[in-house]
């Protein structure tokens, strides 16, 4: 028996909603769809993208249709529901905020995608009681994403959360298995962080389950594709040669474009990676 072809790069490459942050939703779906791009991230980010509005009331069809008419499918709802390490945020608040993403997230059959604790590298408590309770709150995250079909990403290392460095990355992942979340690699985090991104991706590539693509310097993760010192040839290769099948996704908030060239630079971006991931895969 024949094993099935792998889809073709251009289908691997998708990107987020909030690389036109700026612009209305159905606006920014269209461009995305105008680079022939096939799947997207949609940005449920409060105070960095609102196409999905947190606490979210809308109606997931809405999402949906706009989606069909752009030709695309959502891969994942990248949201914040909370500091996840702070102990004010009971279960109950959690759960009330985080549904409607899930909701969505199933209406438009993507991933939830969840960052790894709250907006500063100070903990609560202290670092290994606030690590054990973003573990616990994964955990409920999980188990109500699983009533209703839906995967849990978790976006560690993450520069601007508290699971900002690879080693309490790597805590949080040891308390909290595959069996519960997937690993959502942004490569920008990685190198702003002042971290191995090729050292790092090969020790976790067997739990990376979708990547985010911007390129970053140390202390500055909003640079666009090729302006900073991601080594995108050589993430893609040990993720590739570890059998990663899933999507990369240009996620560009940068602040290095100016607005009325963020289309070119998408184009630019979107053609660039779906090259370097077909002359990886050769």
């Amino acid at each position: 028996m024949s094993t099935p072809a792998a889809p073709a790069p251009k289908q691997r490459v998708g990107i987020s909603t909030i690389t036109f942050r700026f612009r209305p939703f159905e606006e920014a779906v269209r461009l995305i769809g105008a680079t022939g791009a096939d799947e997207v991230d949609l940005g449920a980010l409060p105070g960095v993208c609102d196409h999905v509005p947190v606490p979210f009331t809308g109606d997931p069809q809405d999402y949906v249709a706009a989606l069909e008419r752009h030709g695309l499918r959502a891969g994942a709802v990248n949201g914040d529901v909370g500091p996840l390490n702070d102990p004010a945020l009971d279960a109950e608040t959690l759960t009330a905020t985080a549904l409607p993403l899930v909701r969505l997230a199933a209406a438009t059959g993507g991933a939830l995608i969840l960052p790894g604790g709250g907006q500063s590298w100070d903990p609560y408590v202290d670092e290994d009681a606030d690590i054990e309770r973003i573990a616990a709150n994964l955990r409920l995250m999980s188990a109500l994403c699983a009533e209703h079909g839906v995967r849990l990403l978790v976006e560690v290392l993450h520069h601007r959360r508290f699971c900002w460095s690879v080693a309490r990355a790597d805590k949080l992942l040891s308390l909290v298995g595959p069996d519960t979340i997937g690993l959502l690699l942004d490569t920008s985090h990685v190198v702003a962080s002042d971290e191995d991104l090729v050292a790092w991706a090969t020790k976790h590539a067997a739990r990376v389950e979708r990547v985010h693509l911007r390129d970053a310097v140390p202390g500055n993760l909003n640079l666009g594709i090729g302006r900073g010192k991601v080594d995108f040839r050589g993430t893609m290769a040990v993720l590739e040669a570890a059998g990663f099948t899933g999507t990369y996704v240009l996620e560009l908030e940068t602040h290095d474009v100016e607005e009325h060239e963020r289309e070119a630079d998408a184009q630019r971006s979107f053609d660039e990676m779906t090259a370097l991931l077909a002359e990886v895969q050769r």
